[in-house]
């Protein structure tokens, strides 16, 4: 090599370089991160705004029974399953449904919108939060 010849250097295309260092802080970034199961956040408003329910545990028998016996249980019996569904008991109630899903056929006909919210007595916000954060959040439980 001649002293007058300028030293090649090799350059790194400046996109492989960037995503190679986005590659690697993603690694180390989830590296950090545990997997946690559902809570309750603490807002009484979760999901569909400010309720009557606090943030106490929820369970079938103290909190959603007395809703669908209330409100369900007319068209929902043994004797008149609508639907194909009945809400009579635990057994029943859970009968098709998948704990800890928000796409579980209760928690989206009782939603605000469902096809089955306009039929919540008194107030309908609570009614249907209580029955998303129990099945949802609480995973179906049937006492506390």
């Amino acid at each position: 090599m001649h002293s007058s010849e300028p030293a090649r250097v090799r350059r790194v295309p400046t996109r492989r370089l960037a995503l190679s260092l986005m590659m690697v802080a993603a690694c180390i970034g989830s590296a950090c991160v545990q997997g946690r199961p559902a809570s309750d956040t603490g807002d009484p408003g979760f999901p569909f705004g400010p309720t009557a329910i606090g943030v106490q545990p929820l369970a079938y028998v103290p909190d959603i029974k007395p809703i669908l016996d209330g409100d369900c249980l007319s068209c929902h019996s043994v004797r008149n399953p609508r639907g194909n569904y009945s809400v009579v008991n635990y057994e029943a109630v859970m009968n098709g449904q998948r704990v800890g899903d928000a796409s579980s056929s209760l928690v989206v006909d009782c939603s605000p919108g469902g096809s089955m919210y306009r039929y919540f007595s008194g107030d309908a916000t609570t009614k249907a939060t209580a029955i998303f954060r129990w099945m949802v959040v609480y995973n179906g439980a049937q006492t506390r």
